[in-house]
């Protein structure tokens, strides 16, 4: 028993060394979309794959994985998307994100001609990731919600 009491704080000391540098983690500035790819183009779904670009404004090298949550375009539900790799971020670096986003094709087929005209749209995502160093990891949320000009969007 008390073998066990002393491990307690060597497995603590981790995790509360990292929790300052996540409690002080600042949101990633959001640089647009690349490399979009449709994967599969269906009635009722379709599969999107495309790359996130983002610039890390912390001090300090994280990790990511196993990031999910849901899009929004103009307020309506555009999909579910996931990442399911291990990405490494650089500090004060340009990093990419690897996203599959499943498309209700409802959604485009009724709002395919309001989001032709309109060059602007609200592009709202919010989801969550587990964020860390070396093997602890926290759940951090993810939201952007914003103004995006389509043709920068989509460059």
């Amino acid at each position: 028993m008390r073998q066990a009491l002393f491990l307690y704080p060597v497995l603590i000391v981790p995790v509360l060394a990292l929790l300052p540098g996540c409690g002080s983690l600042q949101e990633p500035v959001f640089k647009g979309i690349e490399n979009l790819k449709v994967v599969r183009l269906g009635k009722l779904e379709s599969t999107l794959i495309f790359d996130l670009h983002f610039f890390n404004r912390n001090n300090s090298k994280i990790q990511l994985k196993n990031v999910q949550g849901d899009a929004w375009l103009d307020g309506v539900s555009l999909g579910h998307f996931t990442v399911d790799t291990l990405i490494r971020i650089p500090a004060k670096e340009d990093f990419r994100l690897p996203v599959r986003l499943k498309i209700d094709m409802k959604y485009l087929l009724h709002n395919t001609t309001a989001i032709l005209l309109n060059n602007e749209v609200m592009l709202r995502i919010q989801g969550i990731a587990k964020v860390g160093r070396g093997t602890v990891f926290i759940r951090y949320p993810i939201h952007y919600e914003g103004k995006q000009n389509l043709d920068e969007l989509l460059r």
